[in-house]
């Protein structure tokens, strides 16, 4: 059996798998694709070819090692017109890089074994995640303005439900900026404030100011 290179191949992948495209012809015929056999194992692939003809010969070709760890009793393969397509389920959700390990990326969790456990590791924050917890805060207005579901709906609060729609389809609508500045303005002034102005609201806390013939009780 004749050893080849990997053909050209690409892939993408989720948490839990990682779909591989080998682009390769002429297997996907009813005759020849029932033979063509994949192997797998824990960070090895190899795939045997049948001869195409009566001149040709059967080839072979393996990937090894892989980026990561696979659990090779749950992958799966089949053989279509124009590729073969490997469909492998990580031992780990790791971030694949490339299919095959070239030693530059960081080094491939082990093979799991009995011994072995699973631990999910948390990178530091970073930037874009320190923006994604501040956009958390698009929860909260939800929840200051549109009420939690359980809560019982006042037959006679119109007016105040027309409000609150109002502040959230402004909100939805908001830029960055403005929205940081409802939410900072809304929520230290106790809701007697809503601005929309970052660059005022930004500089310094926002004071309570009940309504005239009111005043403001610290709990």
């Amino acid at each position: 059996m004749k050893e080849i290179a990997v053909p050209r191949h690409d892939f993408y992948q989720t948490d839990a798998h990682v779909i591989v495209s080998i682009y390769i012809k002429g297997y996907g015929a009813p005759e020849v694709k029932d033979q063509v056999k994949v192997s797998f194992e824990a960070v090895k692939i190899t795939v045997e070819l049948p001869k195409l003809n009566d001149d040709g010969e059967a080839q072979r070709f393996v990937l090894d090692p892989l980026f990561a760890a696979i659990n090779p009793e749950q992958s799966s393969f089949r053989v279509l017109g124009t590729k073969i397509e490997l469909k492998l389920i990580k031992a780990y959700p790791t971030s694949w890089s490339a299919v095959i390990h070239d030693g530059t990326a960081a080094a491939a969790p082990p093979v799991p074994g009995p011994s072995t456990q699973r631990f999910d590791s948390a990178p530091p924050p970073t930037a874009l995640q320190a923006k994604k917890e501040r956009r958390n805060w698009d929860k909260f207005v939800d929840d200051e303005l549109n009420g939690e579901q359980e809560e019982v709906k006042d037959p006679n609060a119109g007016g105040d439900a027309a409000l609150k729609e109002f502040f959230s389809q402004l909100y939805k609508d908001a830029d960055e900026d403005t929205r940081r500045a409802m939410i900072k303005s809304y929520t230290e002034s106790g809701g007697t404030t809503l601005s929309t102005n970052w660059d005022e609201i930004g500089k310094e806390k926002t004071p309570i100011r009940p309504p005239e013939g009111m005043e403001a009780k610290k709990y």
